[in-house]
């Protein structure tokens, strides 16, 4: 899960180095041109299309700016651009990504990397800006997709199955993730259930559901549509569980 959080905020800093890359010279981006407002989408495996939207900058080459996304604002810490090739680090809730791109025809394409995870990234300038820098910046600007309401992996309905003593009993989640709070509950031939002290850390989850013969305990790993991980029930019984996403 924090593939979305760091996701999110190192496609955030692929705009913001999107957007310093818009200068299509060095000696554009000293003039202050590339600074402005930006719009794009951050792709990757797990989160799919991420859309965000740049403030840039640029003080005599160096590039500044805040960076907004569905999981909030990130700062840039530092950045350059020359030559048409922009790099930039920013700090995504306590680690550090990188960006690497180039900029050609109004358009940034370039590569993020942020603990462990990699993707890539398209954007273009937006608004006045667009059209002041020559004939590579009054190409039309594309709007960037709406906002995706889901944009963590975990959020949704699961179909899931516990091994309980190697009998197997499925069971439906709904869950829902509010920073690193999880809300929802569960669903079985047996009833439904709440969830409490649900949350995520990274690519773990954890949660515990309240039944009237005691509560249970789960953990999992979060990768690629898929929960893994082991159950507690009332300290009497241990097990295996796993998930997919409907």
């Amino acid at each position: 899960m924090q593939s979305r959080k760091h996701i999110a905020l190192l496609v955030v800093t692929l705009l913001v180095f999107a957007s310093a890359a818009s200068a299509a010279t060095l000696a554009d981006e000293k003039s202050g041109s590339i600074s402005g407002k930006y719009e794009g989408v951050a792709k990757n495996a797990s989160i799919g299309e991420l859309p965000l939207t740049v403030e840039i900058k640029n003080d005599n080459g160096k590039i500044s700016g805040k960076i907004d996304s569905p999981q909030g604002p990130a700062p840039i810490t530092s950045g350059t651009y020359a030559d048409g090739k922009l790099t930039l680090k920013f700090d995504a809730g306590g680690t550090e990504g990188t960006v690497t791109a180039k900029f050609a025809d109004g358009k940034i394409t370039g590569e993020w990397e942020l603990g462990g995870q990699t993707g890539t990234l398209e954007l273009k300038q937006v608004g006045a800006a667009a059209t002041a820098g020559g004939d590579t910046m009054k190409k039309e600007v594309t709007p960037a997709p709406a906002a995706n309401p889901a944009m963590d992996p975990v959020s949704g309905e699961w179909d899931a199955v516990a091994d309980a003593a190697g009998q197997a009993f499925p069971f439906t989640l709904k869950l829902k993730v509010e920073g690193q709070n999880v809300t929802g509950e569960s669903s079985s031939a047996m009833g439904t259930a709440p969830l409490s002290k649900g949350t995520l850390a990274g690519d773990k989850l954890s949660f515990t559901l309240e039944t009237p013969n005691g509560a249970v305990v789960f953990t999992a790993m979060v990768k690629e549509g898929k929960l893994t991980g082991d159950f507690d029930f009332a300290g009497q019984m241990q097990g295996k569980w796993e998930a997919k996403k409907k």
